[in-house]
């Protein structure tokens, strides 16, 4: 049975108001899952500038006179905000996936078997359409800059002083995985972004002929 048969099959009231209790519990959790982003992304920003300005006051003052010292300052501070960085990029894109996989049921198993009820789905065409990414261009736009914005005090330290330059390499893998996990969450990349439901009726089709 297709989901077009399925939705014009004829159903009573129960199961109507089973199905838009599901829908109004999903709509819940997406709503829900969206403050946490908000949240996670508010907080990281927060955070990262409170330890930046405390790291910039420690390198730019003259408390420490020595370069190479400036120099080790700033590197840990450096990985210090990565260290905020990073696991707010991960916690950031598993609340969008979540959500993008909450709102994919509702496309594929609610909408079509309740009249009146389309978001989804005619955002799922319009995205089709326009080809637009999965990911969150906004929000991979601010963890972009947040990823490059660590190297400024250390290229600033090495401006002063090219000694010990070789410490700034540390930094490397910190640098190129936010950047990745930034990527990601712009351009949407990964496997775990490309998890689609099935109905029913694939799914049953699939099984006969694997049978």
């Amino acid at each position: 049975m297709t989901n077009i048969e399925k939705s014009n099959r004829p159903f009573d009231a129960d199961e109507r108001d089973g199905l838009l209790t599901e829908y109004k519990t999903l709509r819940d959790e997406i709503l829900t899952a969206k403050g946490r982003r908000l949240q996670t992304v508010s907080l990281t920003v927060g955070a990262f500038g409170v330890i930046l300005s405390i790291i910039a006051g420690a390198v730019l003052g003259s408390d420490i006179p020595s370069p190479e010292t400036r120099l080790a300052v700033a590197i840990g501070g450096s990985i210090a905000l990565y260290g905020i960085v990073i696991p707010s990029l991960i916690m950031t894109l598993t609340l969008q996936q979540t959500i993008q996989r909450i709102g994919g049921y509702i496309r594929v198993f609610i909408e079509p078997r309740v009249p009146g009820l389309n978001w989804e789905n005619r955002w799922y065409v319009h995205k089709s359409q326009h080809r637009l990414s999965g990911g969150l261009r906004g929000i991979g736009g601010i963890y972009y800059f947040l990823s490059l914005l660590p190297l400024l005090l250390p290229f600033y330290t090495l401006s002063q002083s090219t000694q010990n330059w070789p410490l700034i390499l540390v930094l490397a893998p910190f640098v190129c995985w936010s950047l990745y996990l930034s990527y990601d969450m712009h351009a949407a990349i990964s496997k775990s972004w490309k998890w689609q439901w099935k109905p029913d009726d694939e799914k049953s089709s699939s099984t006969q002929k694997a049978g």
